[in-house]
């Protein structure tokens, strides 16, 4: 359930995720910083560095991983996504996929574990999503016992299991990101 192998990523279907998702996502500001800068010139002696951040912040949910889970739930035929989603997350990406799914207008479960960040599972929660608390078993990680909560509940429920990290389509989405940057530097 976590990360399996390295998936080769071709340039022109970023080009082609950017397309997809370009109407429905913020393009965030790159900002150059100063204070950045600075440390970088005086730690590494680099005398003409500049740093740029991509204030993904401003992004819907606050962070690039809305991106992602947009392109995804797009990239999914009409009966996929009318079974409804499902994944593991303790925030960011249960945000993602919560809001994503109320503009694509499909159901979503999110798996979290029981000490997930209590602001984050109310954010998830007040996008539409259901959630459902996971607890590991003594020395379990929290993380791997949420993804297989998430995985039997997939299995029981017909929905479809996202991965959050590890599956093209939402990488595809979240290196729109990098293309903007490209575009926003050039």
């Amino acid at each position: 359930l976590l990360a399996k192998r390295a998936m080769p990523i071709a340039p022109d279907r970023v080009r082609g995720a950017l397309e997809t998702i370009r109407s429905r996502v913020v393009r965030t500001p790159l900002l150059e910083s100063p204070l950045l800068n600075e440390l970088v010139r005086s730690r590494r002696g680099v005398a003409d560095a500049r740093v740029f951040v991509k204030a993904e912040c401003l992004q819907h949910t606050g962070a690039f991983k809305f991106r992602g889970a947009l392109h995804k739930l797009l990239c999914m035929d009409d009966e996929t996504r009318g079974r409804g989603v499902c994944a593991f997350s303790s925030g960011n990406f249960a945000q993602a996929l919560a809001l994503a799914a109320r503009e694509t207008g499909v159901q979503c479960t999110i798996i979290a574990p029981h000490d997930a960040p209590a602001v984050k599972m109310e954010r998830t929660r007040g996008y539409g999503a259901e959630l459902v608390f996971s607890t590991p078993a003594a020395g379990e990680n929290r993380e791997v016992a949420a993804a297989a909560l998430a995985e039997r509940f997939s299995a029981t429920s017909g929905r479809t299991l996202l991965h959050p990290f590890d599956d093209e389509d939402v990488i595809l989405g979240q290196g729109t990101l990098a293309l903007e940057l490209f575009e926003q530097h050039a």
